[in-house]
């Protein structure tokens, strides 16, 4: 053995260790460095799990967004940008979307109108190329204007609208229209519907008072509630989710002139008065996400007043969810307002007061200003992370993520017949017997010969009025084809009568005039279907709310008949008849009655049905003076038919109203009751409305309020006793001009069915002057 083996061996096992150990090292760099990119690729990718809290899937995903991304999330273009003819019809032009989707990072389109299938298509279409071919891969949400329905969808359930809605007093009936409508929305890929208008319907001009839910800021409250709710928590859409909006805010329905978008000029007091209360009750539902008044309130554009947006929405109000622009609006703060130097400016204040999301439309103008507006420092991107980060959370909380592709494996639950007998009962209870002379109503079935004539008479438009298909409703030939007119549904339900329909094109000039005379003349019952056409926004504006001359002829001519006239009222407000209601025999208000609307008008004219509609507006006498049922004692209050008007075939009397206590604290409980009996030969549905009066306060009361109403069915001859229960505080607190709550009540009354019953709170109890 050499005398060096030992050292040798020696060297060569040190060699050996020392590689070991720098292989160890080796692996344990490699695999700690794996486990660094394993962490940070889940890291990255954490916000797609579904298991993690939205809050934080929202912040990671915004961490790993460019600027560039983070304002395409806040801008909604519409559809006619990305179809190949730029109309709403669903022909998706692939170029197009994948220039918006993967160039411009747009997170959101809206409307378009089509069949169910094409709609899917048409959807999953967006979806692929914002899912599949975008570095993040989030999906789009897509937002659309079902506000009677799902009434861009050709085969849907067209609903009654919301004034008719409000009619009924049932607000069951406006749950199972929020039902219907997400039923049959929901699996195309209609994510965020632009409904309901809580508007407070103040402004018979209007011209969309007919999508309010009313004029009485309790009936509002509890109808737009009702709906959100309902439409936010389907079970029967799972597994796609669903957000509504609320809108407009704030004051937009009650413009000085009465013209669609133009100034209302509201004070801070009726603002939290009357205005604030639908959205708080909204907010209080979990309405995720809002739009603003498309108008200017007190001298200032909504869509830039921080004093609207911020102090009263965000911070008075404590809304934290989306605010999206009403169409174009930021570019209207300028073109119609006159509020801002350009458009540029405009953005730049319209994201300070509180925007979210630009409803652009037509134009990546929103896109440039904003980055403009970033790298001149004029607006922060920590700014732009609170919108971004909103509008995330809501694509996490509707589980975009997780369900982006639309689906056809449940269209055959669009326009169903359950939809179809709840869209009935919908028209049914919204129709308003406005008065029946004589009891001319209901018709005999062995009437022999009957007349119907007007512009509603053989018309579906005028059934289901706008925002049907299209924005100011389709055209006839367009309407579902499975629906009855009033003409069509007359000559099933009177199919021993005779029943002749004189076009109202053909009543013109003296000739036509007396030909119609000659038909008045040779028949026994005559159906007037009046009002006015369907239209929407500003489309609707007039200057006269009478109603107009050529109709008035058709009554002329039937006065002079001297035969038995019955008005039907087709508008979407009440248009001035008063020098005519002496003339007609009844009178029922059906608005906008949707696809049913035809079956329940005649069944009701029949007496197959006994009408259960009250007025939710007060019906004006003249085109001047008008005001709401809860004006102040110093205002005259004379409407044609009241607030809660509403007549059956039948009595319903009032008897026996009791309180549980007239000399009560303010934090206590009261009860009160009343007897109601029906003394008609007919089941009933009868509205109960409770209203209070405060004598005096601090800011003068109005002489009336509603404070509660509920709605009982009653078998002829039966009596219910109706029981209402309260504390004065909760009857009698109204905010001031900064919305903080004053209770000053001393003195009242409780009034119910023409019945009156004094209430008196100790002194010391209530909140003095």
């Amino acid at each position: 053995m050499p005398e060096n083996y030992t050292e040798n061996s020696s060297l060569f096992m040190k060699k050996v260790v020392c590689l070991l150990l720098v292989l160890t090292i080796s692996i344990c760099q490699s695999a700690q460095a794996q486990t660094v990119k394993t962490q940070k690729t889940a890291n990255l990718t954490l916000y797609k799990d579904a298991g993690q809290p939205v809050e934080k899937r929202a912040e990671n995903l915004l961490a790993q967004m460019t600027l560039d991304e983070k304002i395409g999330q806040m801008t909604q273009l519409c559809a006619s940008s990305i179809t190949l003819d730029g109309t709403k019809n669903l022909d998706l032009n692939l170029d197009k979307i994948r220039e918006y989707i993967t160039k411009e990072h747009v997170g959101s389109f809206l409307s378009g109108t089509g069949k169910a299938q094409r709609w899917v298509d048409f959807v999953k279409g967006i979806q692929e190329v914002a899912v599949k071919e975008t570095r993040l891969g989030i999906p789009i949400i897509f937002g659309i204007d079902h506000v009677h329905g799902a009434d861009y969808v050709d085969e849907a359930t067209m609903l009654p609208h919301n004034l008719n809605l409000s009619c009924t007093f049932n607000t069951e009936l406006a749950k199972q229209s929020a039902n219907i409508t997400a039923v049959e929305s929901a699996d195309l890929g209609h994510h965020w519907n632009f409904a309901p208008v809580l508007d407070v319907g103040k402004n018979p001009y209007w011209p969309r008072l007919y999508e309010t839910f009313g004029e009485d800021p309790l009936v509002c409250s509890r109808f737009g509630a009702a709906f959100i709710s309902a439409y936010q928590n389907n079970p029967e859409i799972a597994p796609y989710k669903l957000t509504a909006c609320a809108k407009h805010f704030i004051g937009y329905s009650d413009p000085k002139s009465g013209w669609d978008r133009t100034p209302s000029e509201i004070p801070d007091q009726i603002i939290q008065e009357h205005f604030v209360p639908p959205f708080k009750a909204a907010f209080d539902a979990g309405v995720k996400t809002l739009m603003v008044n498309s108008g200017e309130l007190n001298g200032e554009p909504v869509h830039i007043s921080k004093k609207y947006l911020n102090d009263m929405l965000r911070k008075q109000l404590k809304f934290d969810g989306v605010i999206l622009t009403d169409i174009k609006d930021i570019l209207k703060v300028v073109e119609m307002h006159g509020g801002t130097k350009d458009e540029k400016e405009a953005t730049r204040l319209a994201i300070l007061a509180g925007v979210d999301m630009s409803m652009a439309c037509s134009s990546t103008d929103f896109i440039q200003f904003m980055k403009a507006l970033v790298n001149k420092k004029e607006l922060s991107v920590t700014r732009i992370d609170e919108s971004v980060r909103r509008i995330l959370k809501l694509k996490f909380e509707l589980g975009l993520f997780e369900n982006p592709f639309p689906s056809s494996a449940r269209l055959d639950k669009i326009g169903s017949a359950k939809h179809r007998e709840m869209a009935y009962l919908s028209a049914l209870e919204s129709l308003v017997l406005l008065k029946n002379e004589k009891e001319i109503m209901p018709l005999s079935k062995e009437t022999k010969k009957i007349l119907i004539a007007g512009l509603g008479a053989n018309s579906k438009r005028q059934l289901n009025g706008a925002w049907t298909l299209e924005w100011l409703g389709a055209e006839e030939a367009r309407q579902p084809q499975n629906m009855e007119t009033v003409l069509t549904a007359m000559r099933k339900s009177f199919s021993n009568s005779e029943v002749t329909w004189v076009d109202s094109a053909d009543v013109h000039g003296s000739k036509g005039f007396f030909r119609f005379l000659d038909e008045c003349t040779h028949t026994d019952a005559i159906v007037l279907c009046l009002g006015e056409q369907p239209y929407s926004e500003f489309k609707g504006n007039i200057n006269d709310l009478n109603l107009d001359a050529s109709q008035l002829r058709l009554i002329q001519a039937a006065k002079l008949a001297e035969k038995p006239v019955i008005l039907i009222l087709m508008a979407g407000r009440p248009r001035v008849i008063s020098e005519i209601t002496g003339d007609v025999d009844a009178i029922i208000f059906a608005g906008h009655p949707g696809v049913e609307g035809g079956n329940a008008i005649v069944n009701v004219l029949s007496g197959k049905e006994n009408p259960s509609g009250k007025l939710s507006f007060s019906y004006p006498s003249s085109v001047g003076h008008f005001t709401t049922y809860y004006h102040k004692k110093s205002d005259k209050y004379q409407p044609q038919f009241p607030f809660g008007h509403g007549l059956h075939f039948g009595q319903v009397t009032y008897q026996n109203l009791t309180l549980s206590d007239s000399v009560i604290t303010g934090n206590k409980v009261f009860t009160a009751q009343v007897q109601v009996t029906n003394k008609g030969k007919l089941p009933v549905k009868e509205t109960v409305l409770w209203f209070g009066h405060q004598a005096y306060g601090k800011i003068t009361r109005p002489v009336s309020q509603l404070v509660d109403f509920q709605k009982i069915e009653l078998k002829p001859g039966e009596t219910k006793m109706v029981r209402f229960s309260a504390k004065p505080e909760e009857l009698f607190t109204y905010p001031d001009a900064a919305g903080k709550p004053i209770f000053d009540f001393e003195k009242g009354h409780l009034e119910v069915g023409g019945l009156r019953s004094n209430l008196h709170v100790k002194q010391g109890t209530s909140l003095r002057r």
